[in-house]
């Protein structure tokens, strides 16, 4: 999901934990799919309504200022492009669309990690969205779409590219994860001409929606995309110390790689295990261990110091701060491998 640069000045350590922000984008997502609820370029209601949905999607933010097409004219591009940009899609967009398919074209979200790719697809066109007064967000796949998209998803050399995109994106979450952020321009010229022999611009855009759909990202001032971890808090800051996008990854050990890949460290392993034992019992009720953990680490990643994170944790705990949790703690804070050029500057 895009991040604007400083859009977000925190100014309570309390939303500036992983989870409090991945909370506000669900949040965000939500309140984007409810007013597009019912609105589809396909089927009754179309004509009146598309225009909508146009407006959220991915081509018209890749087309801005030029004339939008005409209906009919859509419709007819969004038939011909499935099999060019299935293998472009995300794992869990894929894994919605499935069971859309499955169910007949309609399903329900089963969870806020549905969102992000229900909203993806609502952006290529490929399904629509209903916000029922429960809350609960389904999803629509048109007739006009859905056996093309069958034939797509059984297609051998669809899933031989669909491969290579999973080992792809496994080498691009460990590297976001050690680094917090990442050029995307490097990932792109690879996936473009040497995994899909992409050369046309306008194939080369759906690679730019595959990012957008998979990472949280933000672009700099000279436009290059920059994907960053969603911990991430203030990705200006890292950005600012790197000119021109002449980022270059670190050479990492496999071991490195791997451990990126799991977002789990060799060295941050013993730490996290300890912190969760000594936060196993402790919390108050409706507080998620790993969470939590989750949401310290990538504090200290970011140069929290130990009094914002004691006090951070104190207040979640049914008792006070033991010496035990204490010591957890800072073996943590040791531990913990820290993204360069953020921990010059203090969390708010």
């Amino acid at each position: 999901m895009e991040r604007i640069i400083s859009e977000h000045q925190y100014k309570d350590l309390k939303e500036c934990t992983l989870s409090r922000m991945k909370e506000s984008r669900f949040d965000e997502i939500r309140a984007r799919l409810s007013a597009l609820s019912g609105s589809s370029i396909f089927g009754r209601g179309a004509s009146q309504h598309w225009t909508q949905v146009y407006e959220n999607s991915y081509l018209n933010a890749e087309k801005a200022g030029e004339p939008w097409p005409k209906l009919q004219t859509l419709r007819a591009g969004i038939k011909k492009q499935i099999r060019l940009e299935y293998p472009l899609i995300t794992e869990m967009e894929e894994a919605v669309l499935k069971r859309v398919i499955a169910f007949g074209g309609y399903s329900p979200l089963f969870s806020d990690d549905e969102l992000t790719a229900a909203d993806s697809l609502v952006k290529r066109f490929w399904c629509s969205c209903i916000v029922h007064d429960s809350g609960q967000i389904s999803l629509h796949v048109p007739e006009a779409l859905a056996p093309a998209m069958i034939v797509v998803m059984t297609d051998a050399a669809v899933r031989a590219d669909r491969n290579k995109m999973y080992a792809l994106n496994a080498t691009l979450r460990s590297m976001v994860y050690l680094h917090g952020m990442l050029y995307a321009e490097p990932a792109i010229t690879h996936l473009s001409q040497h995994i899909l022999g992409i050369e046309n611009a306008s194939e080369k855009k759906l690679i730019y929606r595959y990012l957008k759909a998979e990472f949280d990202y933000c672009v700099d001032r000279q436009g290059n995309l920059v994907l960053i971890h969603p911990g991430l808090i203030h990705p200006e800051r890292m950005i600012s110390s790197i000119s021109n996008a002449k980022y270059q990854a670190t050479d990492f050990s496999r071991e490195m790689v791997i451990g990126g890949m799991n977002e789990l460290l060799r060295e941050e392993y013993a730490a996290e295990d300890i912190l969760k034992s000594e936060l196993g019992f402790v919390l108050q009720p409706g507080y998620n261990v790993g969470t939590m953990v989750n949401d310290v680490k990538f504090l200290i990643k970011q140069g929290a110091t130990h009094e914002q994170l004691s006090a951070l944790i104190s207040d979640k705990l049914a008792v006070q701060m033991t010496p035990r949790l204490e010591n957890a703690l800072k073996r943590a804070e040791m531990d913990t491998v820290r993204w360069q050029n953020t921990t010059g500057g203090r969390l708010n």
